[in-house]
């Protein structure tokens, strides 16, 4: 309970922390480390590790459908203006743009055929989904 308690604390001061900050990222070492996806509605609450090679690993975690998930690795490259993550993987190639950025939370958009999507993270320092947060 109290673990619980915790994440939800977290969860709301992160919010908080993102609304504050800038919409860009300064430094392209800001963007390295583990970034964990506040579930979406459908349970989706994928992590991301951005490392110092351009590389990228997606680890997919669904907090509905629970299961076993094959990490997906890409190549990322920030915006000289630090407004806009280029990720190119094998299958796919799409653009997010930065609408909040701090040191611990950070969110990121992206248009799919029309339809505006948000995603928001928390900075981690483990491969570990946010299920928690999921209702």
């Amino acid at each position: 309970m109290t673990k619980l308690l915790f994440v939800s604390l977290l969860a709301a001061v992160s919010s908080a922390n993102v609304l504050a900050s800038s919409a860009k990222v300064d430094n392209p070492d800001q963007l390295l480390g583990i970034w964990a996806m506040t579930p979406l509605n459908n349970g989706i609450a994928n992590v991301v590790e951005f490392k110092g090679d351009g590389k990228s690993n997606l680890h997919p975690f669904n907090c509905a459908e629970p299961g076993e998930q094959e990490v997906e690795v890409s190549d990322y490259r920030l915006s000289e203006d630090g407004q806009t993550i280029h990720i190119t993987s094998p299958y796919q190639s799409f653009d997010l743009q930065v609408l909040a950025f701090n040191a611990k939370t950070m969110e990121l958009g992206m248009e799919i055929e029309g339809l505006k999507l948000n995603f928001s993270y928390v900075k981690g320092d483990k491969i570990e989904p946010l299920c928690a947060l999921y209702r």
